[in-house]
Parts: structure tokens; sequence; C-alpha cells
């Protein structure tokens, strides 16, 4: 994962985000499907071949309900559902 733009933190330059991403998917009626999602992101770097992360400049995004999310939101979580369900289809579960 790549920021928006390059993080400056202490004059070093984080160019990656490391990715933790927890979702739950629930169903409010048979046609309507909720989920909640906490989502953090780690500025990360490398100084040669070591990796160096910033964990104090992490950014946690979370809501309970898509009903709280932003559009873009909204549209991240429909996107990582049709890849679970293609892994599903893709793996016969």
């Amino acid at each position: 994962m790549k920021p928006t733009n390059p993080i400056v933190i202490d004059g070093k330059t984080y160019d990656l985000y490391t990715m933790t991403l927890a979702t739950a998917s629930r169903y409010n009626s048979p046609d309507q499907q909720d989920a909640s999602v906490v989502l953090t992101l780690t500025p990360t770097r490398f100084e040669g071949d070591q990796v160096e992360q910033s964990q104090e400049n992490n950014r946690t995004i979370l809501f309970g309900s898509l009903a709280l999310a932003s559009q873009p939101a909204i549209v991240a979580v429909d996107e990582v559902s049709a890849a679970i369900q293609k892994f599903i289809y893709a793996e016969g579960l």
C-alpha cells in the first residue's frame, strides 16, 4: 500500500503503508448486508534491507456500520467483499 503522498517523520520519508484489516459482515435483512471495519495503516520505509515502521503515526479508520461510512469506505468494503466472494467460489467453499 502507498500513501497518497509520502509521509515525512523526523526527516525520514515513509512511502509505504503496512495494513491491518479486520472486518465483520452481517445481514440486516436478506438483501441488505452491513459491515463493521477497522483499518490500521502504519507508515513504513526501507533503509537498505531493513524495514522501519512508525507505529506511533498509525492511521486508524473504523466504523461500526456502513451507514456511518463515507462513500469511498463503502466502495472499498464492496470491493473487498467481491474479492472474498471470488475466493469462496474459487475454493469451492
